[in-house]
């Protein structure tokens, strides 16, 4: 009986301790904001789901050394402008993501609105690179005011 005791303690420890980690991710945030990201993510998943994960696969892991990975992605990271450009734009020539050079093209999506758009960058920067954070839709609108050749490459 004892034995069962402390394995129950020690399953409720666990199961607290998984869940104030779920809940930890968002708390900096106030109510409403925490409403609006569950949102975007929300309609950015389905996005995603329709327009990107064929190529980058549902978890973000990418398709071999055809297609670069999402998750975990520095290029996320380093290249926000060029990445959020690229999602209407496409992306032409190679890009190194993690060290590794990708040489498949990217198809322009010039159906995605800006809300589109926002949504699925929050969608990925969020579940894909680690990070909680809203992308706006002016945010989105003054990046692809500056979309250039140069910015989508």
């Amino acid at each position: 009986m004892r034995i069962i005791g402390i394995a129950l303690c020690v399953t409720i420890l666990f199961s607290s301790c998984s869940q104030q980690e779920k809940t930890d991710k968002y708390d900096h945030l106030d109510s409403r904001t925490k409403i609006r990201l569950q949102q975007y993510l929300a309609a950015g998943k389905q996005l995603y789901n329709l327009h990107c994960a064929n190529c980058h696969q549902m978890d973000g892991s990418g398709l071999a050394k055809l297609y670069p990975p999402l998750k975990g992605a520095d290029y996320l990271i380093t290249n926000r402008n060029a990445s959020i450009c690229g999602m209407r734009h496409g992306h032409k020539g190679g890009v190194v993501v993690n060290g590794i050079t990708y040489e498949q093209e990217m198809p322009a999506n010039l159906k995605l609105t800006d809300l589109d758009i926002a949504e699925i960058a929050t969608y990925v920067y969020t579940e894909f690179a680690d990070t909680v954070q809203i992308v706006t839709i002016n945010e989105v609108n003054s990046i692809m005011a500056l979309c250039s050749d140069d910015l989508s490459k």
